[in-house]
């Protein structure tokens, strides 16, 4: 479960999505080719607003995998943590394997 937890409209709100579904594999990888784009042009490696278009492409990308419940705008306000497990959100629509981590007692739990 990909659960994030952020202020809207300066109310604590919190978002869950169960699972990852195949519209959320076509999303990341549409993405995925965007950035394969952005750094196949020499120029745009060291273009600030390239860039940044990137990242806010990221966070579209986020708000249609969670239904529209939210702006990108609302993300922008979130912590590091939000970023964190929207950040494991995109690497599972890619396919990719979830990594053990280890709790503060050492010992290694599967992230959700």
């Amino acid at each position: 479960m990909f659960e994030i937890k952020f202020k809207k409209a300066g109310v604590l709100k919190e978002f869950s999505k169960d699972y990852v579904n195949v519209e959320d594999n076509l999303l990341a990888l549409e993405h995925q080719v965007r950035q394969t784009a952005l750094y196949e042009v020499k120029e745009d490696l060291l273009n600030p607003a390239k860039h940044r278009e990137l990242n806010e492409a990221y966070l579209d990308m986020f708000v249609k995998m969670y239904g529209e419940q939210f702006a990108a705008e609302d993300l922008k306000t979130a912590s590091v943590e939000t970023l964190e497990t929207l950040n494991d959100l995109y690497l599972a629509a890619l396919g990719g394997k979830q990594e053990e981590k280890e709790t503060t007692k050492g010992k290694k739990k599967k992230k959700d």
